[in-house]
C-alpha cells in the first residue's frame, strides 16, 4: 500500500506559541524534535498497517522543519517551498490514502489553538464556493483531484472537528484540547508519540469507508486579506479576478487546480 502523509506544526503535540513554530525562534528547535518524533511514531504505524511506499510533505513554512538525522528511514520526505500545483510531488491515484498530521483549524475559529488560513501575516480567511475553508478542506482539494481519500487528521479538538464536518468520514486523533490561540489542554507529546500510530493504524484498516474529497465547478475563491494595503497589491485583471470591498478579491475559474494555485498568486 502507499501513503501520502502531509505534516503542519501548529496542531503537533506541545506546540502551542507562535515563538514554537517560527525558524529562528528560540523555541523552535525544541519544537523541531516534537515534530520529528511525531511523524516518526505515524511512519511506524503505516509500516506496520502494510505501507511499502510512504511519502512524507514538510508542508509548514519553509518546508524545512524536519531534523533529517533522526527521521524514521522507512518514508521519502519532501522538503522546501513548492508552487500549489506542484505541492504533493509523485502524488497519483496509485495512492490508497493521504494523512494530515500536525494540522490546525482555519482563521477565526473558536478556542482553536493557532488557527490561521495559510498566512498569519496576510490572510484573513478563505470562502470556497461560498463556504469557508482551511488548510485541511484545500488539502482535501489537492488529493481529492488525484481520487486519494483523506483517511486521517490529527491536531487539536477544533482541528478534529473540522475535518469531521468537511470530509463526513474521516479518521481523527486530539492531540490537544483548546481553550484559545495560545492555551490549551495539551496531551504530554510521549503519550501521542505512543496513541497515534493506533489511530493511524484503524484509519488505513478501515479505509475503505473513506471518499475524495471533490467539489463540481465552476469554481469560486474569496480571499479576505488582513488589510487593505494588502489587498491593494492584487491583480483584479478581467471578470475572473475583481475586488469585492476594501479587503476582499475574488476569483473565478472553471479549472480547480488552476483556481487553487491562483488564490495566494
Amino acid at each position: 500500500m502507499k501513503f501520502y502523509v502531509s505534516v503542519d506544526m501548529e496542531g503537533i503535540a506541545g506546540i502551542a506559541l507562535k515563538e514554537q513554530i517560527t525558524r529562528g525562534e528560540a523555541l523552535y528547535q525544541e519544537a523541531r524534535q516534537l515534530l520529528t518524533d511525531e511523524v516518526n511514531a505515524v511512519v511506524e504505524a503505516l509500516v506496520q498497517a502494510g505501507g511499502e511506499e510512504i511519502v512524507v510533505k514538510d508542508a509548514h513554512g519553509s518546508g524545512y522543519n524536519f531534523l533529517f538525522d533522526r527521521l524514521h528511514p522507512a518514508a521519502t520526505y519532501v522538503v522546501g517551498p513548492l508552487a500549489i500545483a506542484s505541492r504533493f510531488p509523485k502524488l497519483d491515484s496509485s495512492f490508497d490514502g493521504a494523512l494530515l498530521i500536525g494540522y490546525h483549524g482555519m482563521a477565526g475559529t473558536e478556542g482553536a489553538m493557532l488557527d490561521h488560513s495559510w498566512s498569519f501575516a496576510d490572510i484573513y480567511g478563505l470562502e470556497f464556493n461560498g463556504s469557508p475553508i482551511g488548510e485541511i478542506g484545500f488539502e482535501a482539494l489537492l488529493f481529492g483531484l488525484h481520487d486519494v481519500p483523506i483517511l486521517f487528521v490529527s491536531g487539536d479538538d477544533k482541528t478534529c472537528a473540522e475535518a469531521k464536518h468537511l470530509l463526513d468520514t474521516v479518521f481523527t486523533y486530539e492531540t490537544k484540547t483548546a481553550t484559545g490561540r495560545h492555551s490549551g489542554l495539551l496531551k504530554a507529546p510521549k503519550r501521542v508519540q505512543s496513541e497515534i500510530g493506533e489511530a493511524v493504524k484503524e484509519a488505513v484498516r478501515r479505509r475503505g469507508e473513506c471518499r475524495p474529497y471533490r467539489a463540481a465547478g465552476p469554481y469560486e475563491m474569496k480571499i479576505m486579506y488582513m488589510n487593505t494595503s494588502l489587498a491593494d497589491s492584487r491583480d483584479y485583471s478581467g471578470q475572473d479576478a475583481v475586488r469585492l470591498d476594501g479587503r476582499t478579491k475574488r476569483i473565478t475559474d472553471t479549472d480547480l487546480l488552476r483556481l487553487l494555485s491562483r488564490t495566494f498568486a
